[in-house]
């Protein structure tokens, strides 16, 4: 079985606490980047895509809450910090999986990162061949993801494109995003998400898919390219 490759961004703001990794399964290949200012860290953040990014700093500051609320939220967030006195409430971001206090030894952080892999990231990466059923009115309407091109937001419901047909479905595209596989599926518009699988070309305002329909890229979400690269390379292969 191809190795499944993961990738993580250290952000050690203090420079206290070593990483080792040395204990995942042989079917996991790790790639790690350590960097020790924030703003190299935007500077990554914004051109690749991490399944897991630590933090690790004194207190967490303004600045450093800024760039974790940058971050998309399929990203895992672990936040090590001194206290709890900061600005800084992790309950306010859906992607903080994690937020712990010092001291803490290599080995607990190796073990926190292993407990978010297993919990958080690896059930994205599987393969997804699947469906769900979605409300279309009275009755619920099976659909394959498989066969998904992209979605559409009409106000506080969606037409979900497929090949031949549009499918009215009665939910939000807010409620669809959390509903959908996020291995396949990226919002990358408040008005679009679309299937990875069937991206055909990808620039820096657009993505064309393969049944010729051609997506504004929003520029709030212009963050998530790195992203949608990193499927193409690694997942969608």
């Amino acid at each position: 079985m191809r190795p499944i490759q993961f990738h993580c961004l250290y952000v050690d703001l203090t420079n206290d606490i070593s990483l080792e990794l040395d204990v995942f399964p042989r079917n996991i290949s790790f790639h790690f980047t350590n960097v020790s200012s924030l703003e190299l860290a935007y500077g990554l953040i914004e051109q690749e895509y991490f399944e897991v990014i630590i933090f690790n700093g004194d207190n967490i500051s303004e600045e450093e809450v800024k760039v974790i609320s940058s971050i998309p939220r399929d990203t895992s967030i672990i936040v090590i910090a001194n206290d709890y006195e900061t600005i800084f409430d992790p309950h306010d971001l859906d992607n903080v999986i994690l937020f712990t206090l010092k001291p803490i030894n290599p080995e607990k952080l190796q073990n926190l990162l292993i407990r978010v892999l297993s919990k958080y990231v690896l059930p994205k990466v599987q393969h997804l061949n699947h469906f769900d059923f979605f409300p279309t009115g009275a009755e619920m309407t099976k659909i394959s993801f498989n066969d998904i091109f992209y979605i559409e937001a009409t106000g506080s419901s969606c037409n979900v494109f497929l090949l031949n047909q549009v499918i009215l479905v009665k939910e939000s595209i807010t409620l669809l995003e959390e509903r959908l596989p996020s291995k396949n599926f990226v919002r990358l518009h408040r008005s679009f998400i679309i299937n990875a699988q069937k991206i055909l070309r990808v620039s820096a305002k657009e993505i064309e898919l393969n049944n010729a329909k051609k997506l504004p890229i929003g520029r709030s979400y212009r963050n998530k390219i790195g992203y949608i690269s990193y499927l193409i390379d690694h997942l969608l292969v």
